[in-house]
């Protein structure tokens, strides 16, 4: 289900672009996937990109720096489940591989 968020149809070999991913991001939080829920997750509130073009830049890495603090592994509650630990470690790395790929 994460390969299905994190990467483009129909071929499946690329990332999605990063605004997707941060747009969307919050579908595969836990509880999604039955990972149980955590109240970590609740305080994620979705990202709008809605901006022009000459601010999107802006937007774009303002939402990335706000999505790198919160899934931060040394940020993460103690208390997640090692499961909860995996999607977040493994958010972390899509997100700032598809930044890498934006920039």
């Amino acid at each position: 289900i994460l390969l299905q968020w994190a990467l483009q149809p129909p071929h499946m070999q690329c990332l999605r672009p990063v605004d997707q991913l941060l747009q969307t991001i919050q579908d595969v939080f836990p509880p999604a996937h039955n990972l149980g829920e955590h109240k970590h997750f609740s305080k994620w509130k979705p990202i709008s990109l809605d901006a022009t073009c000459s601010d999107k830049e802006k937007v774009l890495t303002k939402a990335v720096r706000k999505l790198r603090f919160f899934l931060h592994p040394d940020r993460l509650p103690g208390d997640l489940t090692d499961d909860q630990d995996f999607v977040c470690r493994l958010l972390w790395d899509i997100t700032s591989d598809a930044w890498e790929d934006y920039q």
